[in-house]
C-alpha cells in the first residue's frame, strides 16, 4: 500500500470514529485524496491554491464549501488546528428546503402496488417519521418495539441514538412486511432480489423513489420526505423543539430553518388573534 493510500485509509477511520456519515465519509476522504495528488501541503496557503484551481474548473461555492470542510477536517485529523481554522468555507445562499404538498405524498403513495409492501413501508418511513436514507438502511429489526410503537434511531449524524414514536397504523405496516419474509436477516428492510438478503442500499432507495416519483408525477427524494415530514407537523401546530427530536439535530438553529419553509401555521395564528381587528375595533 503506497503512502498516500495509508493516509487515506487512517483518515477514513478518523472521520468514522468522529461519527461522521458514510456518505460524508466517502465524499470527504475523496477530495483530501484528489488533494494529495495534486501535491497539497498541510498549509492554509497551500488549500487556498487547490480552491483557486478548483473554481478555475468550474466548482460552484456549494461544492467548493465541501471541499473546504474536507481539507480542514484532514488538517485536524494530522494535527494541524491552527491551519485548519484559518480556512474559511465561501459563502453559500442557503436554499429553503423543498417540500411536498400531502397531496403529492398521497400521489406517491398510491402508485405503489399493494404488492410491494417493503417500498411503501419505505415511503412511510421516511415521511411518516422523519428519518434520513442511512438510518432507515442501518434499522435492525431488533431496533423497533411494536409493542410500544417505538423506532430506536442508532447512530445517527453525530453517533447519537434517538427514540422516536411510530403511529400504530405504521406498526402494523411493519408487522404485514415482516410476515412476508422468510430470510433471517437482522435488518428490517433488505434487498429483494438476492438469495442473502442483504440490507437494503441507499442508492436503491433513491432508485425506488425517482421511479415511483416519475408515475406519480412528483420531484421525489429521501430529504424531500424528511423535509416534507418537519414541514408538515410545524403547519400542525407541533412545537419546533419537538421537531427537532424527532429530526435528531443537535442545535434547533438546524431546525428553525423549517419556520421560514412554511407561514401557513403563522396565517392561522394570525387569524385565530384577530388582533388588528381587535385594535381597529377600540
Amino acid at each position: 500500500m503506497s503512502e498516500p493510500d495509508e493516509v487515506i485509509e487512517e483518515f477514513e477511520t478518523y472521520l468514522d470514529l468522529e461519527g461522521k456519515s458514510p456518505h460524508t465519509v466517502r465524499m470527504y476522504t475523496y477530495y483530501v485524496r484528489r488533494y494529495l495528488e495534486w501535491g497539497g501541503d498541510l498549509n492554509a496557503r497551500s488549500a487556498l491554491r487547490f480552491l483557486a484551481h478548483l473554481r478555475r474548473n468550474g466548482y460552484s461555492n456549494r461544492s467548493l464549501n465541501l471541499v473546504v470542510q474536507a481539507l480542514r477536517a484532514y488538517f485536524r485529523f494530522e494535527g494541524f488546528d491552527d491551519e485548519a481554522e484559518k480556512l474559511k468555507p465561501p459563502k453559500v445562499p442557503r436554499s429553503l428546503p423543498k417540500a411536498l404538498t400531502r397531496e403529492e405524498v398521497r400521489r406517491l403513495l398510491s402508485v405503489i402496488p399493494p404488492t410491494r409492501r417493503r417500498d411503501r413501508l419505505i415511503v412511510l418511513l421516511l415521511y411518516g417519521v422523519g428519518l434520513r436514507v442511512s438510518e432507515l438502511c442501518n434499522l435492525k429489526k431488533d431496533d423497533v418495539d411494536l409493542e410500544r410503537n417505538l423506532i430506536v434511531v442508532r447512530g445517527g449524524k453525530g453517533a447519537k441514538d434517538r427514540v422516536v414514536p411510530i403511529p400504530k397504523y405504521l406498526a402494523d405496516e411493519i408487522r404485514t412486511y415482516l410476515k412476508s419474509r422468510s430470510d433471517d436477516s437482522e435488518y428490517l428492510l433488505v434487498e429483494e432480489r438476492r438469495k442473502s438478503k442483504d440490507r437494503l442500499s441507499t442508492r436503491n432507495v433513491w432508485y425506488l423513489l425517482k421511479r415511483y416519483g416519475q408515475k406519480a408525477g412528483v420531484g421525489v427524494t429521501p430529504h424531500k420526505l424528511r423535509h416534507s415530514f418537519a414541514t408538515h407537523l410545524l403547519e400542525e401546530g407541533v412545537d419546533i423543539r419537538a421537531i427537532q427530536e424527532f429530526l435528531g439535530h443537535s442545535n434547533l438553529s438546524t431546525t428553525q430553518i423549517y419556520t421560514k419553509v412554511t407561514v401557513e401555521h403563522l396565517r392561522k395564528a394570525q387569524e385565530k388573534a384577530k388582533l388588528i381587528e381587535k385594535l381597529m375595533g377600540e
